[in-house]
């Protein structure tokens, strides 16, 4: 068995460490002992997950020595709520958790989202370890320490910086993923070639198809790996999203609009941030400093991505007025990250109304003219 690939992610505090490869959850008392985790585990996951790999879980972790608590959620965004997330803590204090526990997440982006704000909150912070089994959640939410719910407002408005103690990425969790949910994942590897390294971008669109349909266990595992590793790099340097950090919203912007303006569950969080990339590019392209040459190679990449969204159903003027509710809103406007060129992101505010609207335009031409 070869050993998984190990990151080591530090911040303000001090540091945890990322582990990517096969066959980890068989392991997963062992890695809780090394940090430490002593009280009651609570297992935050959902009913499809916990039938999937609950079962292994509890069985390795008391064969240690550990006790353990499952909660489960509804499965999707619309349970990523505040009601939510009182509704665990309320079950994890019936079930005995203590001040001395861990919380496990082990899900989707709705778990660990979820996960990790309950952990911040309860006893004001508990340990945390996060058990990705989706290949977005692996390269997004599960690294970086950002928590949080839903509101009516918006996505991700209510949350926390939270850090977790140890992240598993087990690949063998990812063999029963749709390919949409695959192209969610790649989508967000995808952005990091983009706003930080071009050769990893080309690494990506090379093996598109490999890494759609999990063929190549060690092509996977390799890009995981690189996509947390350069995010790393930028929560390293800023942690709660002062500066730098905010280049992970490419895409992002328009992405959550889309998003809510179609409903959770018509498009995966990754398809919208594909489509949210088209149009930050297109602007970059408009009213930035990208060159058409930078540009018309990015929207060709974009354009190979597969995907199975209603193009025809967005609305540019529900878009624009759901981009004014971002969290990224500041003194008024709308801080948008755009792009110099291939792999230099900047930051631009005051963005028109109009040409917010003409992006939406351009993406659904574009998917207009590529279907």
């Amino acid at each position: 068995m070869t050993d998984p690939k190990r990151l080591k992610i530090s911040h303000q505090t001090g540091s945890y460490e990322v582990l990517v490869g096969k066959n980890l959850l068989a392991q997963i008392g062992e890695y809780l002992r090394v940090i430490r985790a002593t009280g009651p585990v609570g297992i935050i996951t959902n009913n499809t997950v916990n039938e999937l790999y609950g079962g292994v879980i509890r069985d390795h972790l008391r064969s240690v020595g550990l006790l353990t608590r499952t909660i489960l959620i509804p499965d999707g965004e619309a349970y990523k709520t505040l009601a939510s997330a009182e509704q665990v803590i309320s079950a994890l204090i019936a079930q005995g958790m203590e001040r001395s526990g861990t919380i496990l997440t082990l899900g989707g982006g709705v778990v660990t989202d979820l996960g990790g704000f309950v952990a911040s909150v309860l006893f004001r912070g508990v340990k945390l370890v996060h058990i990705p089994t989706t290949l977005l959640s692996m390269v997004d939410a599960a690294v970086g320490g950002k928590t949080g719910v839903n509101h009516s407002s918006g996505k991700n408005l209510v949350g926390s910086f939270y850090q977790p103690d140890l992240v598993l990425m087990d690949i063998d969790t990812l063999k029963s993923l749709e390919d949409r949910d695959r192209v969610s994942g790649f989508a967000e590897m995808f952005k990091m070639g983009v706003i930080r390294d071009t050769a990893y971008l080309d690494f990506l669109m090379s093996n598109l198809l490999t890494l759609i349909e999990g063929s190549a266990d060690e092509i996977l595992i390799t890009a995981i790996a690189r996509s947390c590793a350069l995010k790393a790099e930028v929560v390293e340097v800023d942690e709660k999203e002062a500066d730098l950090r905010r280049i992970l919203n490419f895409g992002h912007t328009l992405g959550h609009a889309i998003e809510t303006t179609l409903g959770y569950g018509v498009i995966r969080h990754g398809e919208a941030v594909i489509l949210g990339m088209y149009g930050a590019g297109w602007l970059s392209s408009q009213i930035g400093t990208l060159q058409q040459e930078d540009w018309n190679k990015l929207a060709a990449m974009l354009l190979k991505i597969p995907l199975d969204v209603p193009i025809e159903s967005l609305d540019a003027d529900a878009i624009e007025a759901s981009t004014r509710k971002d969290k990224k809103v500041a003194n008024s406007q709308l801080n948008f990250v755009l792009l110099n060129r291939l792999g230099e992101p900047q930051m631009q505010s005051g963005i028109p109304v109009l040409m917010i609207k003409l992006a939406v335009d351009a993406l659904k031409k574009a998917w207009g003219r590529a279907v």
